[in-house]
């Protein structure tokens, strides 16, 4: 039977008034009372010993102030002008939106310029009809739309009748070369007074109208003394030369 005992070695100092020797830890001179300079001599004692430690954080440390030192600059130079850009931006914004109203606006523009523009206007119309029937002639009917005009007059003679035609291929408003009669009858009547009887002559006569642009329009409203169309004509142009259409 075998009995395992644990021996302690330390014997030396039992009962003895001996201490073990310990082995005494090199001086911190960063934590001493040493001179400065001793002490920037001690870090780059350590530091030169150890350069495989200190050298790629030193190098990345030193980088990154670098770094920070060159952005000083810029930055300094953002914050300054940060409240002009925030300023610019909104310019920017309301620049944008005030355009796209524009935009919609002529839209809207285009889609009622037909009613101020082109095509002649039923009172220019009926405004130089009344001025081209002379004495001895008389409207009986006519017809008016963009595609033309259809007039039906009678008269006493033809004399009267001629006139009127003249008077009305001179209209500013009617194409001259379009004008074509379609037929002239004669009809008796029975004057019931004295039963004379009396020639009366019948015309029918169609034509096309003129295309006017903006500048012989507002002559001819003005000409008309079309008041109230003339002054929604330049309201309407001067909204177009503001929104630069």
């Amino acid at each position: 039977h075998i009995v395992l005992m644990r021996l302690n070695y330390n014997f030396a100092f039992k009962n003895s008034k001996l201490t073990p020797w310990e082995r005494p830890a090199p001086p911190n001179l960063l934590i001493s009372d040493a001179s400065i300079d001793k002490k920037l001599k001690f870090v780059l004692k350590h530091f030169k010993s150890n350069k495989e430690l200190y050298y790629p954080s030193t190098f990345v440390l030193a980088s990154a102030l670098i770094i920070q030192f060159i952005n000083l600059y810029p930055k300094n130079i953002v914050n300054k002008f940060e409240s002009d850009h925030n300023k610019y931006q909104n310019i920017e914004i309301k620049l944008r939106n005030i355009n796209l109203a524009k935009q919609r606006f002529n839209k809207r523009i285009s889609d009622i310029e037909e009613f101020f523009f082109d095509s002649t206007t039923s009172y220019l119309f009926s405004y130089f009809l009344q001025n081209s029937v002379p004495k001895g002639v008389q409207v009986n009917s006519y017809s008016f739309s963009d595609n033309g005009f259809d007039i039906n007059v009678s008269a006493f003679n033809i004399d009267s009748l001629d006139e009127f035609i003249t008077l009305l291929i001179e209209s500013p408003v009617i194409i001259r070369d379009s004008v074509r009669i379609n037929q002239l009858t004669r009809q008796e009547s029975v004057n019931s007074n004295n039963s004379i009887t009396s020639p009366d002559l019948e015309l029918e006569i169609y034509g096309q109208v003129k295309k006017i642009n903006n500048k012989k329009r507002e002559e001819l409203y003005l000409e008309s003394k079309a008041d109230g169309l003339f002054k929604k004509l330049k309201r309407f142009n001067n909204l177009k030369q503001k929104l630069g259409s």
